[in-house]
């Protein structure tokens, strides 16, 4: 979860914390992706599925939010 984290932090220092906060939901996944990475977990469809859907929703939010802010 520590390495999961610098996505929540990239994104904090990218840009105002309304704007951002969204980033925060792919933290669960980045520590599942690090956790494959470094102690070979194995990742199955579904988690992969899940994951995308994860990161797909949090970059429509990030974009309707900046969307509606300029």
């Amino acid at each position: 979860m520590f390495l999961g984290f610098f996505a929540w932090y990239h994104g904090l220092a990218i840009g105002p914390m309304a704007q951002v906060s969204q980033v925060q939901l792919a933290q669960p996944v980045m520590s599942i992706a690090w956790a494959a990475l470094l102690l070979g977990e194995h990742i199955g469809a579904t988690t992969l599925l899940g994951g995308l859907v994860v990161i797909l929703c949090a970059a429509t939010a990030v974009r309707t939010r900046l969307g509606t802010n300029r």
